[in-house]
């Protein structure tokens, strides 16, 4: 099938248990990396913005690695945003996790074409790349929605990160919902759009989730389970920045005119690095280097 591409059946006794319960459950999953990890019972799924704000970055940056290091492990689309940090998190960590697509799992067919990248991670790092879709499917519009299903569908919980009022996320928000899963979702600023699917979603009854904590309580561990972070050595774009910080607070502009790059290529190294532990926000848009 080339590409290492292995399939499990339905009938299959490796196929997931969870996944097995819901309404139309695959037929077939067609997985690249560590299939036995879709059997783990600390499965998260991570769902959200493909246009994610500060505070969604910054939300992720603070609230999953402690989960990751606990031992659970973060199931996403491997879309731009949400879905992208969360599988950074992970990898930066050299800990596994699951991407779900919406097209064939083999390289040609890997959608968006620009996480290619974190692709060839997500296997470096022991993770898995699924599809119900075989080899060679392009990403069609109408496949994402069924997609979010077996990402709600593999997972005890999954934890919605800004969601607007008519978005994807709330799809998966409501298929987790009726297969009894447990949703959870961070608050949001109220006047904020990209907030407004799941301030909704705590309203009419998810969990909120305010620290780790209360996402690790619903896999029964606690951050006393945590291991200590290790890293590989950082990419030499990310030194950069690194370099140009202190313990003193340094504004998120400076740092682009201190590293010659833009303010967005700023924010997203800054959020990476966040991720990793190796800086912090301070608030008003200024961080420090973690001593």
């Amino acid at each position: 099938m080339g590409d290492d591409i292995s399939v499990i059946k339905f009938e299959d006794k490796e196929y997931p248990v969870l996944l097995r319960e819901i309404h139309k459950a695959p037929e077939q999953l067609y997985i690249r990396g560590n299939k036995e990890i879709l059997s783990s019972e600390f499965l998260l799924g991570v769902v959200g913005s493909r246009k994610a704000t500060m505070y969604g970055r910054q939300a992720c940056a603070s609230l999953l690695p402690p989960c990751v290091r606990a031992g659970v492990t973060l199931v996403s689309g491997m879309a731009y945003g949400i879905d992208t940090f969360a599988h950074r998190i992970c990898v930066d960590q050299n800990k596994p996790t699951v991407a779900v697509l919406g097209s064939g799992v083999d390289d040609k067919s890997l959608y968006p074409r620009g996480n290619k990248t974190i692709a060839q991670e997500i296997l470096k790092t022991g993770g898995a790349i699924i599809s119900e879709y075989e080899p060679g499917t392009p990403a069609y519009l109408g496949n994402f929605p069924a997609r979010n299903r077996i990402i709600a569908g593999l997972c005890k919980a999954t934890l919605i990160i800004q969601a607007a009022k008519r978005s994807g996320s709330l799809i998966t928000a409501r298929l987790a919902m009726e297969e009894n899963r447990d949703v959870l979702a961070i608050p949001g600023p109220i006047t904020d759009p990209a907030c407004e699917g799941t301030n909704m979603l705590i309203r009419d009854g998810a969990g909120m989730v305010l620290d780790a904590t209360d996402i690790l309580t619903r896999f029964e561990l606690s951050e006393s389970d945590t291991e200590t972070l290790t890293h590989e050595p950082i990419r030499e774009e990310l030194e950069m920045i690194v370099s140009k910080l202190s313990a003193d607070p340094t504004h998120i502009e400076d740092i682009a005119v201190l590293c010659n790059i833009t303010i967005q290529d700023a924010s997203a190294s800054i959020s990476e690095l966040e991720m990793i532990g190796v800086v912090e926000h301070v608030g008003g848009m200024q961080y420090v280097k973690k001593m």
